[in-house]
């Protein structure tokens, strides 16, 4: 299958190699010159975005499915995005839990009160423009030398009682694989490992107590849609 993945960052790059070494042909692209070389290692083909012409895009025709990674925090996604205008027969939107509030609570897709402002419009624009896509909230990219251990190396984290809402990026690519074939389209879903331990048993810090009042974050509905099995289910062993 040819695919797309239109903005190729860290995961991009990850589940770039995934689907090449599943004998995809891989499209990535980038909007700096300097990242050329980096995904010629993952990717079938490399192309260079600018989004002040749409002259360079005919690259994209004939494309059978879009995966849009671009960093949706960044006024230019809005730009960008608006110069793509082909009929992609399959879209994916990476998106992230990061839209729900930071109050305390289980969160499931059915969730849209006082949701973040800025990840809603991008989820807007991209349905709105391709009605087909499916939206994968991903929570905290994990794998490789991102980990809990690494991001407190040199210090303590403020709430060691916190309940983590990671995923792994072995499970994204797999994830986005299983979304080459099946007939749902037009879904949004929480991607998140299935298991949430505090930061302090990662860790191995002994604490007190547990915080009974924790944010968790559901992929109860993925799991049931597609019976998936997670390949790291627990963060504590990323």
């Amino acid at each position: 299958m040819k695919i797309a993945i239109i903005g190729c960052g860290w995961l991009g790059q990850r589940v770039a190699k995934h689907l090449t070494d599943k004998n995809h042909h891989v499209l990535a692209t980038t909007t700096s010159p300097e990242k050329i070389p980096v995904l010629e290692k993952f990717a079938s083909e490399v192309h260079l975005l600018d989004f002040n012409t749409t002259k360079n895009f005919d690259f994209l025709k004939e494309t059978e499915m879009a995966i849009f990674s671009m960093p949706i925090s960044r006024n230019t996604w809005y730009e960008g995005f608006e110069k793509i205008q082909f009929p992609f027969p399959r879209t994916l939107f990476f998106s992230s839990t990061g839209v729900y509030p930071q109050d305390p609570g289980i969160y499931t897709e059915k969730f849209t009160e006082n949701l973040r402002l800025d990840i809603v419009t991008s989820e807007t624009l991209v349905k709105e423009k391709f009605p087909q896509t499916t939206i994968l909230r991903f929570g905290g990219l994990m794998g490789d030398e991102r980990s809990v251990q690494n991001f407190f190396i040199n210090k303590e984290p403020a709430d060691p009682a916190k309940k983590v809402n990671y995923i792994h990026y072995d499970d994204i690519a797999a994830i986005v694989e299983l979304f080459l074939t099946t007939e749902k389209k037009s879904e949004v879903y929480n991607i998140v490992a299935p298991e949430h331990p505090s930061l302090a048993e990662i860790l191995n810090i002994e604490i007190e107590q547990e915080n009974s009042a924790q944010r968790i974050i559901s992929p109860e509905k993925f799991i049931r849609d597609f019976n998936y099995k997670f390949i790291h289910p627990n963060p504590k062993y990323f």
